[in-house]
């Protein structure tokens, strides 16, 4: 890939600019109103999640910091960015890198907040520079290997996380206090899978059983905070979701950080941790944004990898400047926002009816508005209504999209084929056929490796560094793995395509189109479509 100063984000600036008035306009629809709903409640119960992670171990992050995180950098995502169907916010990743940040600030006796913005204004800088080096290319060679790896691990930080939360009840409340939590709990990981599956039902319009199953979470989330109110529930004492009364941060300081109040080696050493931020985000907010633009979805206005990534940055230097957490693209969350702006046909194919994509209001309406309604739920009355969650409605939700997330993964249907009896193995994806056994269960064995180890990492002080272990897995792909399988094998099980990836990265959309595959099950499976490899869920 030749080096060419800036030429990524002019291609992607050239190739958007005509269509920046049309963003706007095409906005103004039903189609979008809804899809700013959808995403909004979509988003909103991941971000409380995660802010009760952080505030539960950072203790000077909470619910407001992310929310105007979220809020602030979808705002000027949208309005900036080349691509403005990429839904940004903070996400499990970020929050593990913000608690180990934390520990190390802690550690060295640093002024955590300092350090953190430092972090942030290098990671900007960072992004920038990349940027302008067009380093957004290389994301052409992520492939399922590194996709459905980080989708795993996701899934059981998520799980792991959730489970913590549950043995909690048991050591620091009353025994029922706990079982209490237990069961609102278990309540929901159970009524958000069964309203996921909302879909399949036999009752209720098609339309109705759409809306249950994307609102799903959302729901069972309202529903057992309802409940925990009810009867002798609601006299049981159980820790809620810690709101200040107002428009604050969580430890009461000013929002604007003091930058000089930090030695200067440290903020040499913020560096460091801007490093692993950076790493994070080119693979994080990429495959995000790659999937949210699938040649299934058939967008026509081009994608803007390389500007989108410069944008990021400016981002990260707002979110570090206020000492709150940086964002990135959010998965499901970006593609799922594509689809619900989609506008489909029904269509058969053999002998299975598919929705087949027409057409997808691309525009910057939908981003924007859920910003704003984002940014609302910052300030009183919202902030008490955020109260009254329980927090072990939070760790439902937790263990509800770690056990999601394994749905749609390859990865996690080859480990259960690895444990399935000989004569009872039966597969859809075409590998099954392709590549024997005894290979398939090298490949899955090797990979479950790769993320047993990622996992311990996280487990650990050294928890900052998994981001570089998440990237070490590219070139794991291509040079480590050649050299154990056969091609055709590896064709069957991971196929890299950097030529046609390149042509979806920087192509327009008459280019896209061209290199795009036929929307076949075999392409998806070979191509990499890695849209279901680390999808949570549609409500989550």
């Amino acid at each position: 890939m030749k080096l060419d100063l800036f030429r990524g984000i002019q291609d992607d600036f050239a190739r958007r600019k005509p269509h920046y008035v049309n963003d706007w306009v095409d906005g103004w629809n039903l189609k979008t109103l809804a899809a700013i709903l959808f995403i909004f409640c979509t988003s909103i119960g991941p971000a409380v999640t995660f802010a009760e992670l952080l505030q539960s171990e950072v203790e000077v992050i909470g619910v407001v910091e992310v929310l105007l995180s979220t809020a602030i950098s979808a705002g000027i995502f949208s309005i900036f960015a080349g691509q403005p169907l990429v839904i940004v916010g903070v996400t499990g990743p970020v929050s593990i890198l913000t608690i180990s940040i934390y520990g190390m600030a802690k550690a060295l006796d640093i002024n955590f907040i300092p350090f953190y913005a430092w972090a942030q204004i290098w990671a900007a800088l960072m992004h920038m520079a990349l940027a302008a080096l067009n380093a957004c290319d290389y994301i052409a060679y992520v492939t399922r290997f590194s996709c459905e790896t980080f989708g795993i691990l996701i899934a059981t930080i998520y799980l792991y996380t959730g489970i913590s939360g549950v043995v909690k009840y048991f050591n620091e409340d009353s025994f029922s206090a706990a079982l209490l939590q237990l069961l609102i709990t278990l309540g929901t990981v159970w009524l958000a899978e069964r309203l996921s599956l909302a879909k399949n039902w036999s009752v209720f319009n098609e339309t109705a059983r759409d809306l249950i199953a994307d609102y799903g979470a959302t729901l069972a989330l309202v529903f057992w905070a309802g409940v925990s109110f009810i009867g002798r529930a609601g006299d049981t004492d159980i820790p809620r979701v810690d709101t200040p009364s107002t428009f604050e941060t969580t430890s009461g300081r000013d929002w604007f950080v003091d930058l000089g109040d930090i030695e200067g080696w440290a903020i040499v050493l913020a560096i460091l941790p801007g490093i692993i931020i950076t790493v994070l985000f080119i693979f994080d907010h990429n495959v995000s944004s790659l999937m949210a633009q699938d040649p299934e979805l058939n967008l026509k206005k081009g994608a803007a990898y390389h500007l989108d990534f410069f944008v990021l940055g400016f981002c990260i230097l707002a979110t570090g400047i206020l000492g709150i957490p940086p964002c990135n693209g959010l998965i499901p969350q970006a593609p799922l926002h594509t689809k619900a702006l989609a506008v489909t046909r029904v269509t058969e194919k053999n002998g299975v009816k598919i929705h087949k994509v027409e057409k997808v209001y691309e525009q910057r309406f939908s981003n924007l508005a859920q910003a704003l309604m984002t940014l609302l739920m910052c300030f009183p009355p919202f902030l008490d209504v955020i109260g009254f969650l329980p927090q072990a409605s939070l760790n439902g939700l937790f263990i509800f999209m770690g056990l999601a997330s394994f749905d749609g993964n390859q990865f996690f249907d080859r480990m259960m084929l690895m444990i399935t009896e000989a004569s009872q193995r039966v597969s859809s994806h075409d590998f099954f056929q392709e590549v024997s056994f005894p290979s398939i269960k090298k490949f899955t064995a090797f990979q479950l490796l790769c993320c047993a180890v990622i996992f311990g990492i996280t487990l650990t002080p050294a928890a900052m560094v998994f981001p570089l272990l998440i990237a070490a897995l590219v070139a794991l792909r291509v040079y480590l793995l050649p050299k154990h399988f056969e091609d055709a094998e590896l064709n069957s099980l991971d196929f890299l395509d950097v030529e046609g990836t390149l042509a979806r990265l920087g192509g327009s959309g008459d280019a896209q189109a061209e290199h795009a595959p036929v929307p076949t099950e075999e392409v998806a499976a070979n191509k990499g479509d890695i849209e279901t490899e680390v999808e949570l869920t549609r409500g989550a």
